[in-house]
């Protein structure tokens, strides 16, 4: 009897090969800044009696929702986890842009975002404790056939260019404004 050992399935050093690219050939596509330029946004609407946050970006859907105490059911993640996991996620892309670029094999990246979060804010409960999530932590682990010199390298350029990571560290001007009244509903 022969035994025919399974093919191999690509794994994230094939992917990050053909990232590097495909990344390349798009900069030569679009060599100048106000090429990239684009308009992204999200929407998020609460309109039935769970209170859920139904979000909408793009194509996908997924819900934000809090826990009993702030009268949620915890049909979704919170506010502040979706925090982490846009920073982890962004924090994680980063990792495979950089790594795609400069031909780096990598078997694995996992980021761990925590904070901490203290809504007594919100309850008329006196606190010190500072009004956004805090004590950010990014935890990357970097699986595959590197030196600890280039993971440290590779993590050094990533924690300086990811996007996620370099707005919370400073403040942007995010203007608030109210919609346009909708016309009334005729019958």
């Amino acid at each position: 009897m022969t035994i025919t050992p399974e093919p191999r399935r690509p794994g994230l050093a094939e992917h990050l090969r053909d990232k590097g690219a495909a990344m390349r050939a798009a900069a030569g596509r679009r060599p100048a800044s106000e090429d990239w330029e684009e308009e992204i946004g999200a929407v998020c609407v609460a309109d039935d009696a769970t209170g859920v946050r139904k979000v909408r970006v793009g194509d996908w859907s997924f819900v934000g929702d809090g826990g009993p105490d702030i009268g949620g059911y915890g049909l979704g993640p919170s506010s502040p986890e979706l925090l982490c996991a846009v920073i982890s996620t962004c924090l994680t892309h980063t990792v495979l842009c950089i790594a795609a670029l400069d031909g780096l094999p990598l078997d694995r990246v996992e980021v761990a975002v925590t904070a901490r979060n203290n809504d007594a804010r919100f309850f008329e409960v006196p606190t010190d404790a500072p009004p956004v999530p805090y004590d950010l932590t990014a935890t990357v682990d970097l699986r595959g056939p590197l030196s600890p010199e280039a993971a440290g390298a590779l993590l050094a350029a990533a924690d300086e260019r990811c996007p996620m990571l370099r707005m919370v560290r400073s403040e942007h001007a995010l203007t608030v404004r109210a919609a346009a009244s909708a016309p009334p509903a005729t019958r």
